[in-house]
């Protein structure tokens, strides 16, 4: 597998100025696999555009974090500093001073992460659990203690008037109690905008996010609610990962780093997305308890859809598998394919013909015992949550006694191909997926604390959700082993080797 590298003058590698190899290869209308290519690449004829003095003056592109491009986060040839390392970022604590947070499903895994998080990096937010019984806030204290001074109110989530009453005296609203599959109402989105507060989920289902979206976008713009669905790490982060490297090489920032859309600077040089891949992994559960589980059994229940050439298909769920190579921190992965939102809300708001979404866990027998999930398990057991929920907690006291032995590492790719063929490569790993996931959430807090997102209901990669792409992204990577965007896949993997003359293996 051979690579041409051209001289970087402050441009994000991958963009249409680098043509690199495919690693995951093309998912057809006929079968979504990927096959490796081996042909040796050559440079495409754009990239003198990349090396223009407009772009070296960009101020985005020639401000150093810890010596990466501030809007690419790749390694340039001025630097020798280690582009592995997130940069730091400073939230003011007057951001969400006077405010309060409710969070329903705040004494769960994932919202007590999300609380813990938001307690250290905006100490002047007042944060609400909003919780089904008291136990489930003394567990929460208990396993957290920095939770303890906080406020927790009962919540039903399945009630309308539980959660208006809930709401009261808030200024926004978290939804993280999932799982959201198989859910018929978007009740909490829903008083949001009866409460006209902000609203955030971290929706993991498709047909759910499609619901919100159709259903609420007008009545929440009516109403002059700003409203995030799937804001979580993954979907969420990954999305907003893909859309800022959609948007470098379609040329929609200025020379601020701001986005400004396909009208608004100058296209010399800018090539649309072809095909764009989403790789993910968790070590086990990744500490986030039952729930995962849940949400993993009924997406066994759920038929694929991915995109091949602007056309939707339909695949097995769990199938198709393939072996990812996350790089260094986390190596090779084998994931399959999964049906998540990210895929339908690429194809329709970044407008990429190909478009998948793929998932693996460690150790290598649970991906078999999913595979086996989703195709013997009857279809009224699978489908049911009910019986998925008793299912997952049969299964509950094995999955405790391996998570503690296999950890909690998570890792997300992102590989986008271009027209011209050039290819960049994102990746994001981080050693606690508990951990992550809260950091992840906290920073689309941050952002419609600050006011990021326009009314509406929105998907995170739609300009409309996030101002201020880069902040988020340099937000919720902290804590990470390894972050980077706009990169080569070969410089993103293990064991790239140089052959010589610019070429590598």
């Amino acid at each position: 597998m051979f690579c041409h590298q051209l001289p970087c003058a402050h441009a994000s590698i991958g963009q249409p100025g680098i043509q690199q190899p495919a690693v995951c290869g093309a998912d057809t209308p006929g079968q979504l696999t990927a096959a490796l290519t081996a042909a040796p690449l050559r440079a495409s004829p754009n990239h003198r555009a990349f090396r223009s003095p407009k772009a070296i003056r960009s101020r985005s592109q020639s401000v150093k974090i810890r010596g990466q491009c501030r809007l690419c986060h790749t390694r340039c040839q001025a630097s020798k500093a280690s582009a592995d390392a997130p940069p730091s970022i400073d939230v003011s604590p007057e951001v969400g001073k006077g405010k309060k947070l409710l969070i329903i499903g705040g004494t769960g895994r994932v919202g007590s992460s999300t609380a813990a998080s938001l307690v250290k990096t905006h100490p002047n937010l007042t944060i609400i659990l909003g919780t089904r019984r008291q136990e489930g806030y003394d567990a929460a204290v208990k396993n957290r203690p920095e939770l303890g001074g906080l406020e927790h109110r009962i919540v039903d989530r399945n009630n309308l008037q539980s959660i208006l009453s809930s709401m009261e005296g808030c200024d926004m609203v978290l939804h993280t109690a999932g799982p959201f599959q198989r859910k018929k109402e978007c009740l909490v989105l829903e008083a949001a905008i009866q409460a006209k507060i902000p609203y955030l989920d971290v929706c993991d289902d498709n047909d759910y996010a499609a619901r919100a979206k159709a259903d609420y976008h007008e009545k929440a713009r009516a109403a002059g609610v700003p409203a995030i669905t799937s804001g979580g790490i993954y979907p969420g982060v990954s999305n907003v990962m893909a859309a800022h490297m959609v948007s470098t090489a379609r040329r929609e920032y200025n020379q601020d780093g701001h986005f400004v859309g396909k009208d608004g600077v100058d296209k010399e040089g800018a090539v649309e997305p072809k095909k764009l891949q989403y790789f993910y992994y968790t070590a086990g559960t990744g500490g986030v308890g039952p729930t995962i589980m849940e949400t993993s059994y009924l997406l066994a229940g759920t038929p694929v859809i991915a995109y091949a050439d602007g056309k939707k298909v339909e695949a097995k769920p769990i199938s198709q598998p393939l072996t990812i190579d996350f790089g260094k921190g986390l190596g090779r992965k084998t994931v399959w394919l999964y049906n998540l939102p990210e895929v339908e809300s690429a194809f329709k708001y970044m407008k990429v013909p190909n478009v998948s979404a793929r998932f693996g866990t460690d150790p290598a027998f649970w991906n078999w015992a999913m595979v086996a999930t989703a195709r013997f398990l009857p279809v009224k057991i699978i489908t049911d949550r009910a019986k998925i929920r008793a299912f997952a907690k049969a299964t509950s006291p094995v999955i405790k006694a391996i998570d503690p032995i296999i950890g909690e590492k998570v890792g997300m790719r992102v590989d986008l191909e271009l027209a011209d063929g050039s290819k960049a490569c994102g990746v994001f790993i981080h050693k606690k997926l508990s951990d992550s996931a809260g950091t992840c959430i906290a920073a689309f807090v941050d952002t419609m604390l600050q006011g990021g997102t326009q009314p509406g209901v929105w998907f995170p990669e739609e300009p409309e959700a996030v101002k201020d792409r880069m902040r988020l992204l340099t937000q919720s990577a902290q804590g990470c082993i390894r972050f980077e965007l706009n990169q080569p896949p070969w410089k993103i993997e293990s064991d790239a080797k140089q052959m010589g003359m610019g070429f590598y293996w």
